[in-house]
Parts: structure tokens; C-alpha cells; sequence
């Protein structure tokens, strides 16, 4: 088992318990992880999200977690740097 940060935005804090609502959080998730498989573990459907950022860089939906990652979940591509954002597939 690994262990991430997580902060989701906008409206994807609708699928979220109210505890994890508009803050950061660290959730427990098996090892090797993809980032998809983390968001959807969670209670977000990854068709509402655009875009990721892990540890301040751009990934896709294949990124494998590691533990101590800090990831940023986003609803739209309005993101910082979001220019040269990469597909999520």
C-alpha cells in the first residue's frame, strides 16, 4: 500500500464526502496505482476530469502512483501551465 496527497477542484468536490470537500487529504491505495484508478477509488469518475498535476508536473491517466505523491485533480483546463498539458488517455 502506498500513501498520496490529494486536493480536487471546482465541482469534482461534489463526488467527495464533505470532509474532503475544497482541502487536501491523503488517501491509502495499492501499490502500482494508476492515477486513474486512485481518482476513481475515490468516488470521482475520471470522465469529469481534464486535468492532473502530480508533484507540480502534468500527467496522464497511466501515471503510477508513488507513495508521498501530491496530487492536484481538476474539472477543466484552467490550470497553471496547462499549455502543455498532455492527453489524459
Amino acid at each position: 500500500m502506498i500513501t498520496a496527497l490529494f486536493r480536487f477542484y471546482r465541482n469534482l468536490n461534489d463526488f467527495l464526502p464533505i470532509s474532503r470537500r475544497d482541502v487536501s487529504f491523503s488517501a491509502t491505495m495499492a501499490m502500482n496505482a494508476s492515477i486513474k484508478d486512485a481518482i476513481e477509488s475515490l468516488g470521482i469518475p475520471h470522465t469529469e476530469v481534464e486535468a492532473v498535476i502530480v508533484n507540480g508536473l502534468p500527467v496522464g491517466f497511466s501515471y503510477r502512483m508513488q507513495s508521498g505523491d501530491s496530487a492536484a485533480v481538476y474539472p477543466d483546463l484552467d490550470v497553471p501551465g496547462n499549455a502543455s498539458l498532455p492527453p489524459l488517455s
